[in-house]
C-alpha cells in the first residue's frame, strides 16, 4: 500500500480529517487555514503529503486559490524543508495536477535530480494515454526549462502522443533544442516529425507544425520519399531534398 493509499484509508483520522477541510472550497478560508495550521502542527511524513494535496487542487476564487497555494508551498520549503522532497517526488508520480509541486521540488533538490525525476514520471506514461494528459503537458513544460541532454531524447516519443497539444509542445521544445546535424538526437528528430506529417490522423495543425519545425532544422528528408503524397498544398520538397514553403 502507497502512502497516498494509506492516507486515504484513513478517512476517519486527524490527519485525513483535516485534509478534507482544506480541501473544501466550501468552507470559509479561516476553516481551511485552519486545517492547513493543524497540518503544519503535526509534522508527521502523512501529514506533509497531505499539505501537498493542496497543490493539485484549484478552487474557482482564483485570488484565495494563489494564497492558500503560496502559503503551502512556503511552509514545505522554509519549514519541512529536505522532508518535503519524498512526499512531492510520490505526489508528482500519481496525480495529474502537479505544476505547484513541480516548482516547489525545484526550490529542494539540484537541477540534475529535478530532471532526473521527470524524465523517469513522464517516461512512465504510455503516449497512448488518455487518463494522463494533464500530468504530460506539464512534465513537458516543466523540461522545457531545463538545457539537459536527457530531455529531448525522453521527450521524442512523444511526437506520437495521442494529444494535439503534447504533441506541439514537444515540437516546440525540439525546434528551440535540436538546432542542428551536431545534435545527437537530431536523425530521431527528423524521423519523428516526419511520423507527424506521415500520420494520417493528425491534425492540420499538427501537419503545419511539424513542417515548420523541419524549416527550421534544415531537415534533408529526400529519404522519406512518402512526404510528397503527405505534405499539404502549402509545402514542397525542394531541389535540394529539404522542405519548402511554395
Amino acid at each position: 500500500m502507497g502512502l497516498f493509499d494509506f492516507i486515504s484509508n484513513r478517512g476517519g483520522g486527524p490527519i485525513e480529517r483535516a485534509a478534507k477541510r482544506m480541501l473544501n472550497e466550501h468552507h470559509q478560508q479561516q476553516v481551511r487555514q485552519e486545517a492547513l495550521e493543524e497540518l503544519v502542527a503535526n509534522g508527521s511524513p502523512e501529514a506533509i503529503s497531505a499539505l501537498i494535496r493542496r497543490l493539485g487542487v484549484n478552487f474557482r476564487d482564483s485570488i484565495k486559490n494563489e494564497q492558500e497555494k503560496r502559503w503551502v508551498s512556503n511552509v514545505l520549503v522554509e519549514r519541512f524543508g529536505q522532508a518535503s522532497v519524498e512526499p512531492l517526488i510520490g505526489f508528482i508520480r500519481v496525480d495529474q495536477t502537479i505544476s505547484a509541486a513541480i516548482l516547489v521540488l525545484a526550490k529542494l533538490i539540484d537541477p540534475a535530480r529535478l530532471v532526473g525525476v521527470l524524465c523517469e514520471i513522464l517516461s512512465g506514461y504510455p503516449p497512448e494515454d488518455h487518463r494522463t494528459i494533464s500530468a504530460r503537458l506539464q512534465l513537458v513544460d516543466a523540461l522545457a526549462d531545463y538545457p539537459d541532454e536527457r530531455v529531448v531524447p525522453t521527450v521524442l516519443p512523444y511526437t506520437a502522443d495521442h494529444d494535439d497539444d503534447v504533441r506541439v509542445k514537444v515540437m516546440e521544445l525540439l525546434e528551440r533544442r535540436v538546432k542542428d546535424e551536431a545534435h545527437p538526437q537530431y536523425a530521431q528528430t527528423v524521423a519523428g516529425l516526419v511520423g507527424v506529417i506521415d500520420d494520417p490522423e493528425a491534425s492540420g495543425r499538427l501537419l503545419r507544425r511539424a513542417c515548420e519545425v523541419l524549416i527550421a532544422l534544415k531537415a534533408d528528408v529526400s529519404g522519406y520519399p512518402q512526404l510528397k503524397d503527405a505534405l499539404s498544398e502549402d509545402y514542397r520538397v525542394d531541389e535540394a531534398g529539404r522542405l519548402a514553403r511554395r
